[in-house]
């Protein structure tokens, strides 16, 4: 089994999502999101974050994340109100940073950083995630960086060339189709895709899978054929990808069996509110989950999602 260790750093939140299903008060954030992702696949993932003394979830994520460093503040946790129209289009009502604001470098343990780690930033102040890989690579420039952002980050200019020039330092960039084009300044995917400049760039197309450019060379990698979802809460889908890619990727070295893999998790992600379907999931490896979805064929009927878990779990 790999040794390395998976580092996510970012905001945990606590989330009121409304959509059409009806709404909901739950624990959130990118770098829960992104880690519980990766824990599917991969035990040694740990989180660096900052909290309110409000907050009533210490004993689940250091038991979840064993050695994780949880910094609590006398502030407020991160606060999103989020709302959804019938195509699942997020819409931020209320966002009250708090806690996630105490974020720093300084909470980031020097001996955290060396050439077994991978580090990756959710979304977080643009200005701060320069200071983040600026400060790790400086320490070592062979240390895995990998950063994803989120649309509000990209509407003002000074943060897109931030990111632009991010995107030219880091291991890995990964942005949905909208950010993409944010980012691009365009409205043609194909235009962004060729224009944005990054070592390594993913593009998430929802569940048609992705682009990854790397090298210079674009390459489409198609999620699961056949697979059907009917999604509940599309929260925290992305964050949930990033952390499922790496870990594969970590394990396998192989961009499309690790996008596969990504797509299918963060699909099994959105059947309920919040984490609920993925807390508890575990996979000994990345040739575990490729053979149930493998399974999700029977007779040539193809299950839905939903059939396939009822079946499984």
């Amino acid at each position: 089994m790999a040794k390395e260790k998976l580092l996510f750093i970012g905001h945990i939140s606590i989330d009121h999502v409304k959509n059409i299903w009806g709404e909901n008060l739950q624990l959130g954030g990118a770098a829960l999101y992104a880690s519980l992702g990766a824990k599917v696949l991969y035990d040694n993932v740990k989180i660096i974050s900052a909290v309110g003394k409000d907050f009533k979830h210490l004993n689940f994520i250091h038991s979840t994340f064993p050695g994780s460093i949880i910094k609590v503040v006398n502030m407020p946790t991160t606060f999103f109100r989020i709302s959804y129209d019938e195509k699942f289009k997020a819409t931020y009502d209320v966002v009250k940073l708090g806690a996630g604001a105490k974020i720093t470098i300084k909470d980031l343990p020097k001996h955290w950083i060396k050439d077994d780690v991978f580090i990756h930033l959710t979304p977080i102040n643009p200005l701060k995630a320069k200071k983040f890989v600026e400060h790790i690579k400086r320490i070592s420039s062979n240390v895995w960086v990998s950063i994803n952002s989120s649309p509000d980050y990209l509407e003002k200019r000074e943060n897109r060339r931030i990111l632009r020039n991010l995107m030219r330092q880091v291991d890995l960039m990964v942005l949905n189709d909208y950010e993409a084009m944010a980012l691009a300044e365009t409205d043609s995917l194909i235009h962004a895709v060729n224009v944005l400049k990054a070592r390594r760039l993913a593009v998430t197309l929802g569940q048609l899978g992705a682009i990854m450019v790397e090298n210079g060379k674009i390459q489409m990698i198609p999620a699961l054929s056949g697979l059907t979802v009917t999604s509940k809460d599309t929260t925290g889908a992305g964050d949930t990808w990033c952390g499922s890619l790496l870990a594969a990727y970590i394990q396998t070295k192989d961009w499309m069996k690790s996008v596969v893999t990504a797509c299918l998790i963060s699909a099994i992600k959105c059947l309920d509110w919040g984490f609920e379907k993925i807390k508890k999931l575990r996979f000994k490896n990345m040739e575990e989950i490729v053979l149930h979805v493998l399974s999700l064929s029977q007779k040539n009927k193809q299950l839905t999602l939903e059939e396939f878990l009822n079946k499984t779990f």
